[in-house]
């Protein structure tokens, strides 16, 4: 199955990393359409990178809507960052 996925990700039938950080909010509000939704869901399962990413994505929004006041680690700051800058498409 995982050789499957990353065959249609190389193929772009499958989303990949970036395209994976251009529909992050849609997902965790719940709009994001089903068969993309399951794409997803495979990717961040799979990948090494998207799904810490993801899971620190959820943790922040969790963080925000409680109003608590988080001392970030360094390193996380700079895992993201150097996430960001390797998958995000800041051209839109």
């Amino acid at each position: 199955m995982k050789a499957l996925i990353m065959a249609k990700t190389l193929l772009g039938m499958a989303p990949n990393c970036k395209k994976v950080t251009s529909f992050l909010a849609e997902y965790v509000e719940g709009t994001l359409p089903e068969k993309l939704r399951q794409q997803f869901d495979q990717h961040i399962g799979m990948c090494k990178c998207c799904g810490p990413y993801f899971e620190q994505y959820r943790a922040t929004i969790g963080m925000i809507k409680e109003g608590k006041e988080v001392a970030i680690p360094s390193e996380l700051v700079e895992h993201t960052m150097s996430f960001l800058r390797k998958n995000a498409d800041f051209k839109h």
